[in-house]
């Protein structure tokens, strides 16, 4: 079974080339359209034209789940209290080793 973050890449990567190959036809499809003032523009007027506007939905679609999916696979893994507490014992360990003069001997000179 897939992982939300696996399959939340997976979405976003689909979703991403979808778009690009969406683009590349709009963008090739844009001279010709003859309309010059739509509702919605040129670009997705081209897009129309080419058949694209569920492709370009569901490829926006598609990246929007997929980040969804990488942010909720990520944020349980961000625990900000145990960050914190990392840093401060890693700057207790340094100040242990090297001592707290050498962060003194920065603060005081001139640049």
């Amino acid at each position: 079974m897939l992982n939300s973050r696996r399959l939340g890449a997976i979405f976003l990567f689909a979703g991403i080339v979808l778009y690009g190959i969406i683009h590349i036809a709009a963008v090739i499809q844009i001279p010709l359209v003859t309309v010059w003032s739509t509702r919605w523009g040129r670009y997705l007027e081209a897009v129309s034209e080419t058949g694209g506007l569920i492709g370009l939905v569901v490829a926006i679609l598609l990246f929007t789940v997929g980040m969804v999916l990488l942010l909720i696979g990520l944020i349980p893994g961000m625990n900000m209290g145990k960050t914190i507490q990392e840093i401060r014992e890693r700057d207790r360990e340094f100040d242990e080793q090297y001592g707290s003069n050498i962060r003194s001997s920065y603060d005081g000179q001139d640049r």
